[in-house]
């Protein structure tokens, strides 16, 4: 009978060691510390803190001290780390299905993104899950635009530009290429001491990243067309964020999403006072040819999707979407 009480009591207090287990996630960034976004990511691991009592921890990196993009990827696979919170685009040798709404002159403005994520955000996610990634926060970076020490009106003032792309941006690559000059891609990290040096003079980013990262100080002009819609996601590996208790994986994954919506509405007001504030820094607006790029842009298309580089099928869907919305608030105009 003793017997019995002490397996029976082992098994409880095992039981219970299980149930109490903390988890940390190791999350890295190149997000400077003291950026709204790392303010409102550290407000989630706060709360997750707070709501699992202490059962899961949220660690953050930030400032790319843990690399780029593709090296915290690579060390999210080696297990040195178990999420990112990183570009949409370094994640499209993952799922190519990240890349849909950074295509070019696919959004005329943030309407018409809300409209289509609250179809087509659970279809990415489902991409990334099938692929062995939990997407648990998705945010819109604002919309980007070419920036230049020279004034970019037409195709032709690009040629003999040295212009940058992030690693792996196969889109960028293509759009510069068929425009008819080779881009060079490298980290964010890098593009500061390019700008300053000379070895770049022109870059896709949208005007709160500018200031960010010190680029606007280093440019003079701006080409006032959208080009694409800058997208952040936070990952963690599929298989690590299973070991936490479903319970719990709920309260991460609430936390983290209200976190990121609370970014969407943050970095779409930080973009209207950043337009202004680089105005104010010397900054000039130029009104380039759309029609122009955009044909750039829909031959570079056509050639992507020969190459299988984004989901054709989902994106023509995107445009269905997007063609009623106009559509239907037209109609709501009118009356």
């Amino acid at each position: 009978m003793n017997l019995i009480k002490t397996l029976l009591f082992s098994g409880l207090v095992a039981f219970s060691s299980s149930q109490v287990m903390a988890a940390t996630l190791k999350i890295a960034t190149v997000v400077p510390n003291g950026s709204s976004w790392m303010n409102e990511m550290k407000a989630a691991a706060k709360e997750v803190k707070e709501k699992t009592d202490g059962r899961v921890k949220i660690k953050y990196y930030p400032g790319g001290v843990m690399g780029s993009d593709k090296t915290v990827l690579r060390k999210m696979r080696s297990g040195q780390l178990h999420g990112g919170a990183v570009s949409s685009g370094s994640l499209s040798q993952i799922y190519n299905g990240v890349q849909l709404y950074s295509l070019p002159f696919t959004f005329n403005n943030l309407d018409e993104v809300h409209h289509v994520r609250k179809t087509f955000d659970p279809i990415i996610a489902k991409g990334l899950s099938d692929n062995g990634f939990e997407l648990l926060g998705l945010t819109e970076g604002g919309f980007a635009y070419l920036m230049s020490n020279k004034a970019i009106t037409k195709v032709s003032d690009i040629q003999g530009q040295k212009v940058w792309i992030p690693e792996g941006d196969l889109i960028g690559n293509e759009i510069f290429t068929v425009a008819g000059i080779s881009p060079i891609a490298s980290p964010v990290s890098n593009v500061y001491t390019g700008l300053q040096t000379g070895l770049l003079d022109t870059v896709t980013i949208n005007p709160t990243g500018a200031i960010a990262l010190q680029w606007h100080t280093k440019i003079q002009h701006l080409s006032d067309e959208p080009l694409l819609l800058i997208m952040g996601m936070l990952v963690v590996d599929q298989k690590a964020f299973k070991k936490i208790k479903a319970d719990d994986q709920a309260i991460v994954k609430a936390a983290v999403s209200d976190a990121f919506k609370r970014l969407d509405s943050i970095n779409a007001q930080g973009d209207i006072s950043a337009r202004d504030a680089l105005q104010k820094n010397g900054v000039i607006f130029d009104k380039p040819s759309g029609e122009e790029l955009r044909n750039v842009a829909k031959k570079a298309l056509e050639n992507l999707d020969k190459l299988d580089v984004f989901p054709a099928d989902i994106y023509k869907d995107i445009l269905k979407s997007l063609e009623d919305f106009r559509n239907s608030t037209q109609k709501t105009d009118a009356l």
